[in-house]
């Protein structure tokens, strides 16, 4: 009766054991799929928006080169610190409440992601400025362009960032924009074609700040 009692005792804690090890592999599966989601989505937020802030700043707020490029780093380093995901799972999120996927019309989600990105960017760009060095008006003048530039750059972002999680094979994306000759291509192809738009941007901003004088 023991020996009985013993060995049930054994395969109870064997059971316990093999139960923390699949969920222990469960949270770290969650953790890196995560950590995917996020390095793609702030990627993807980045590679469009990059040139055309630049250019914004230089150009219509009046900031230096220093600045305009003290800004896009901070800006860079907090998307990847964690403000990147929070614009893509915010984004989630709205399109969720509002009902809206993929296969809803495209006008409908460019005007979610123009709105959105609007209310995100109006809050968060006037602080980074002041605090890159820029005065309040050029703060202000950068903080209420960027907003407004979001709602063209919304749908594009929301767009990157769709397509992006297509590309590096996280998430089919089905929108009517998305080419299917595009869609139809090899993973290695596909991501090919994300490390090339990613160097494209950089050497954008690059040309977009040897323009300037300073």
């Amino acid at each position: 009766m023991e020996i009985v009692k013993h060995k049930t005792l054994i395969e109870k804690v064997r059971e316990g054991l093999k139960y923390q090890i699949v969920k222990h592999k469960t949270l770290i599966e969650k953790v890196r799929e995560g950590l995917k989601y996020h390095l793609v989505d702030t990627t993807a937020i980045l590679t469009p928006t990059n040139p055309a802030f630049s250019a914004m700043e230089i150009w219509v707020s009046g900031m230096t080169d220093q600045v305009s490029i003290k800004s896009r780093l901070t800006v860079a380093a907090l998307s990847y610190a964690g403000f990147g995901s929070i614009y893509s799972k915010g984004r989630d999120l709205s399109r969720k409440i509002f009902h809206i996927s993929d296969k809803t019309k495209e006008r409908i989600q460019t005007f979610h992601d123009s709105t959105y990105t609007f209310a995100f960017n109006l809050a968060l760009m006037p602080p980074i400025y002041l605090l890159m060095g820029s005065n309040l008006k050029q703060a202000l003048i950068g903080g209420v362009s960027g907003a407004f530039m979001g709602t063209f750059f919304g749908p594009v972002m929301g767009y990157s960032i769709d397509v992006a999680r297509d590309l590096t094979g996280l998430q089919d994306c089905e929108r009517d924009a998305y080419p299917n000759s595009v869609k139809m291509q090899k993973p290695f192809i596909k991501k090919g074609l994300a490390g090339l738009l990613t160097a494209g941007s950089i050497a954008a901003m690059a040309g977009i700040y040897a323009l300037t004088p300073d």
